[in-house]
């Protein structure tokens, strides 16, 4: 009886690890077309000034822990307050460049575009098996790689 209830109890904690750990998201995008979609809604949502809403319909997505992209969008948000009380709202956006590596990985660059700066965000796609992942999306005043 005794080796029972450990044995309940094991799984009864490895449940609720696996319940707290496993926060990557089960949706995928089907096609490069897709990624190109959802990343322009993204551009949409944050000129708007949407930018934690914008984030938000990213989670689906997500390839990595949720938690650490939660902190990095409410990072962002602070951040693109900030830039807006320095030079105004955002105006536009438009798409940079797309790179793949195969059909592993996919990168798709915008930017968002002020009266008197740009910002380029680029995010990253990863597609293990089938159907991509985010894994990656960052923001930068450093547009010099950019130029080809």
């Amino acid at each position: 009886m005794r080796s029972l209830l450990t044995l309940l109890l094991t799984l009864t904690a490895l449940a609720s690890l696996l319940s707290v750990t496993s926060t990557v998201s089960a949706d995928t995008l089907d096609t490069p077309a897709a990624l190109q979609a959802t990343t322009e809604r993204f551009l949409a949502s944050a000129v708007d000034g949407q930018l934690a809403e914008a984030y938000r319909a990213l989670r689906p997505f997500l390839g990595v822990e949720q938690a650490p992209f939660d902190a990095s969008a409410r990072e962002a948000d602070s951040y693109f307050r900030r830039v807006a009380e320095q030079v105004g709202d955002p105006i536009g956006y438009s798409h940079v460049l797309t790179e793949s590596i195969g059909e592993d990985f996919y990168r798709t660059v915008w930017l968002q575009k002020f009266d008197t700066a740009a910002i380029a965000w680029t995010f990253t796609f990863y597609q293990p098996r089938e159907g991509w992942k985010l894994v990656g999306v960052s923001y930068s005043t450093d547009l010099a790689s950019l130029y080809r």
